[in-house]
């Protein structure tokens, strides 16, 4: 059932159309709504529909729904006949890439580099321009580069405009840069949106696009940059009939390159659009809503609109003041533990940026709470994952130089770093793919024929594996990979026994995630797997690897956006913290620390908790930031204030006494009181489980954080962990 302004959206069908949405007003409902009158009542033809998204995670949402709605099965690729193209940003660019990329003389197998990509072939650049990173460092030049891409700054026009040294060697590279992307038939992911522009300004394919999408929605309207503004202008002004979704007061991403801007274009570019507020929230309570209404109507660029609920007034917002972060980290566990009333998984513990975890992380591990972390080293960046994956990308696309680089000698070839620089000097020197420099490496006299024998054995590995994917699925092409490498031999020689096996796991999970696409053609499944694992943002990547169990969640304030859980604590709230220092001087920054804040709080179904600690531990140093200005603007009427005393014997353990027992030394030490002797013995791995406490004679108690087969992760302090054989270890589960 939908409210009369939701139901206001849904009926207007023809025309621009701006909905201005609070967080929780149901937008993705609305907008599920509307394409199903579209289709539905007004007889629109689902294939002319195009609904844009930011992430896979609100892609696959708003694609079951509509499924479900229409009676029809969830479409598994990007296309499917007879129902609306919805996608994200990235991903319905690259759709429109691979159909017509080949007027920008690009082959349309092309392949996308992720930022370790692209700062591999940067450092290799630096190599033939001599540059030392120390002086110009590789993440800075790679983000100048972004930058002039995202400003449509052509290498030409930066050229034209070099003012300084720094730009001058930027310059220099981002030329040679651009090359060795199109000689490699690579694009980056600002190329992705800056090639479908191009591709636009040739008016038959123009044509094509505008006549098959006459209908446009996009949702999360705030978050797109010049360049996406400019793409979905250019199709959808021909019929005009464009839905963009804005909600200005969670415009978190301008360090991505968003516009705010963009909504003053939209005004300009469609004068006659109708604006439509969703104002009303279905997830938090009266006090959190009224708490954000006046903590965001501190910024004054901010559109008008409140929110307001029918939901229950609840309990207030608990602003909690303590001491030290040691006891602020305690306080989160404490409340956690004694409101038992939800499960671990309604909790979600925010911060600001991933470093500010780890008291957290100590004291749940002290307290037994189960927790992940998101936002850490992610499944598709581990070693072994990239290495397998470089060899798919490198089947279906061999120009691909940064790929084969990483897998020639891997596992080992006897192809030595040597002889892998002679060939890139060929590279250089001809200008040749390096594929086709292998493909002649009898032709290159600075090699030994026993150098040439290993590097033509790899050639001919890859051309068996190129001649034969088509006779295989693509969890079969990869196995066949893994067998034919001796990938897992090759781990078991080069890493401990505990790591390999975690590696193992990881590979059997890349070959069952490759199996879900074992029902398309090869080719179209390496496309498709190859561009998905490309593409995943962020949110997306963290979803993929999330487990329905019971842990607490914590996370980053920017990754938390699209969530929602019953319980959050935003932790660190002190000036120079949150907000950032950066932001004091800079108003426009400042407003959008403050917009982080509503997401924060808005993430918030029944309760929230803000706190802050007077005093920190800090690069070796004790500091004493004053309270976030964010806590002082919040209304009285709806926070409830807590200030915590210091305690002495915060992390004071029962099982640590001092050992006096030496009568001839003076020194005191100490030791660890533990009730059983130890002697060789041999556990039963089945009687263990994560966050069993356990006991060691060696490094006291504490807590297994995992286990893989009989591999145990235990957390024995603070600060370290360690990885032990569950049957051979000397421990005792208590």
């Amino acid at each position: 059932m939908l409210n009369p302004r939701q139901e206001e959206a849904k009926q207007c069908i023809n025309g621009p159309l701006l909905i201005i949405a609070g967080a929780g007003s149901w937008k993705t409902t609305t907008l599920t709504a509307r394409v199903e009158h579209m289709i539905t009542d007004c007889n629109i033809d689902p294939e002319n529909i195009l609904c844009v998204t930011f992430t896979n995670k609100a892609a696959w949402e708003l694609r079951h729904k509509l499924a479900k709605i229409l009676n029809k099965q969830t479409p598994r690729s990007v296309v499917a006949n007879n129902f609306p193209l919805v996608w994200t940003f990235h991903s319905i660019w690259v759709y429109f890439l691979r159909q017509f990329i080949d007027t920008l003389w690009y082959d349309k197998n092309f392949l996308i580099y992720d930022s370790e990509d692209q700062k591999a072939i940067i450092k290799d650049i630096y190599k033939y321009f001599h540059l030392e990173e120390k002086l110009y460092p590789i993440r800075q030049i790679h983000s100048y580069i972004s930058n002039a891409k995202n400003h449509l700054i052509s290498v030409e026009q930066y050229e034209a405009a070099v003012q300084s040294d720094i730009q001058r060697k930027t310059a220099d590279v981002y030329k040679m840069y651009e090359e060795r992307l199109k000689k490699n038939n690579a694009l980056d992911f600002d190329d992705i949106l800056i090639k479908t522009l191009e591709i636009l300004k040739n008016p038959e394919i123009l044509e094509i696009l505008q006549e098959k999408y006459k209908y446009i929605l996009v949702d999360e309207y705030q978050d797109t940059n010049e360049v996406q503004y400019r793409i979905i202008n250019k199709i959808a002004y021909k019929y005009k009939n464009l839905c963009v979704v804005w909600d200005d007061w969670q415009s978190i991403y301008s360090w991505r390159w968003a516009n705010m801007q963009n909504i003053l274009n939209f005004k300009r570019d469609y004068e006659n659009a109708k604006i439509i507020k969703l104002e009303q929230n279905y997830r938090s309570t009266k006090n959190i809503i009224s708490a954000a209404n006046n903590l965001i109507k501190n910024n004054k660029s901010a559109l008008e609109k409140t929110l307001f609920t029918e939901n229950e007034i609840w309990e207030k917002i608990k602003i909690i003041e303590t001491f030290s972060d040691r006891e602020e980290a305690k306080r989160v566990a404490n409340i956690i533990k004694e409101k038992s009333n939800w499960k671990y998984s309604d909790n979600l513990i925010l911060y600001r940026t991933n470093g500010q975890s780890r008291a957290l992380e100590e004291a749940l591990i002290y307290a037994w709470i189960p927790y992940k972390i998101y936002g850490g080293f992610k499944f598709y960046d581990r070693k072994e994952i990239k290495d397998l994956l470089a060899y798919l990308r490198t089947i279906q696309n061999p120009k691909d130089e940064v790929s084969i680089r990483r897998i020639i000698n891997t596992p080992k070839r006897k192809i030595g770093d040597t002889s892998v620089q002679t060939i890139v000097n060929y590279v250089n020197a001809f200008w040749e793919p390096f594929i086709t420099v292998i493909a002649n490496i009898d032709e290159v006299e600075e090699l030994n024929n026993w150098a040439k024998n290993n590097i033509r054995n790899f050639y001919n590995l890859m051309n068996y594996f190129i001649e034969n994917k088509e006779k295989l699925s693509l969890s079969e092409l990869l196995q066949e990979i893994i067998n034919k490498t001796e990938y897992e031999q090759f781990l078991r020689a080069n890493f401990w026994s505990d790591e390999v096996l975690s590696k193992i796991e990881n590979i059997d999970e890349l070959v069952n995630q490759a199996s879900k696409f074992d029902w398309m053609d090869t080719q179209e499944a390496l496309d498709t797997f190859l561009e998905e694992v490309a593409l995943l943002t962020d949110l997306d990547r963290q979803a993929a690897e999330w487990v329905e169990d019971n842990f607490v969640t914590l996370m980053t304030l920017h990754t938390s956006k699209w969530l929602e859980f019953n319980r959050v604590f935003i932790t660190w709230l002190e000036e120079w913290i949150f907000p950032h220092a950066r932001a004091l001087e800079d108003n426009t920054e400042l407003e959008e620390e403050r917009r982080l804040m509503y997401v924060g709080v808005t993430r918030a179904k029944k309760e929230a908790f803000l706190l802050r600690s007077k005093e920190r531990f800090s690069f070796w140093n004790y500091i004493q930031n004053p309270p976030s200005r964010f806590l002082g603007e919040l209304p009285e009427e709806n926070i409830e204030k807590e200030e915590l005393q210091r305690e002495a014997n915060f992390f004071n353990n029962p099982y640590r006494i001092k050992n006096t027992t030496n009568a001839s030394s003076s020194k005191t030490s100490w030791a660890y009181k533990v009730p059983w002797i130890t002697k060789k013995t041999f556990n039963n791995v089945a009687d263990f489980s994560s966050w069993n406490r356990v006991e060691h004679p060696k490094f006291w108690q504490w807590v297994i954080t995992n286990i893989t087969w009989e591999l145990a992760t235990i957390s024995f302090s603070w600060f370290w962990t360690k990885k032990m054989s569950l049957k051979i270890a000397p421990i005792k589960k208590i």
